[in-house]
């Protein structure tokens, strides 16, 4: 069986330099500036990012918002490129099946294109909603492969060498915020962009 988790550290570990300059970095780039044009944070919130790779994510956002910042990366080396080039928040590696942060700690989590790394998306959705403050927010935007979602997973299952797990149809996502507990507020479809804000039940 694959190590999911050690597959994406040694792989984002190796490209991490060049990630922002890569054609994986481009694309993510839709995923993050989609979540800045949805996305509404209050001042003085705490926001996580996990998978924040190099931390771009958190700059973008504070370009519009005022908050307390902390990214989570698998990769060490993205970890010390993020805290190396944007001093201002906080960087940590890590898991996110194990989410190393205490209970009601932030009132954002944000999941941007990196979802389907995870092995197990329940361990991560029940670890968010522990840190997640009461009535806290998660935010994912994934990959979306309406026509092709099979052979998709059957491609990156046979030949991914970056720790890509699954890509989730919209309604299994919906559907595994649900049973994790949450109460969708916002779902929007764009392109290859699924977008979803739930809260944690009060």
């Amino acid at each position: 069986m694959k190590n999911y988790e050690k597959l994406s550290e040694s792989y984002y570990d190796k490209h991490a330099k060049k990630f922002d300059r890569s054609f994986d970095g481009f694309l993510s780039g839709f995923f993050k500036r989609y979540i800045v044009k949805q996305l509404e944070i209050k001042d003085d919130m705490t926001v996580l990012d996990v998978g924040a790779a190099t931390g771009k994510l958190l700059k973008m956002l504070a370009t519009y918002h005022k908050f307390e910042g902390t990214g989570l990366d698998i990769s060490s080396e993205m970890t010390r490129l993020a805290r190396q080039t944007y001093p201002e928040f906080q960087f940590v590696t890590g898991s996110a099946m194990a989410l190393p942060f205490s209970d009601a700690s932030f009132d954002v989590v944000i999941c941007s294109a990196s979802f389907h790394h995870f092995p197990n998306p329940v361990l991560f959705l029940e670890a968010v909603q522990g840190i997640l403050k009461p009535g806290g927010k998660l935010v994912i935007a994934e990959i979306r492969i309406p026509v092709f979602h099979g052979i998709y997973n059957w491609y990156i299952d046979t030949f991914s060498k970056e720790g890509d797990v699954k890509v989730y149809a919209v309604d299994e996502l919906y559907g595994l915020l649900e049973t994790a507990g949450f109460v969708l507020i916002k779902s929007r479809k764009r392109l290859q962009i699924q977008y979803f804000e739930a809260h944690k039940k009060q």
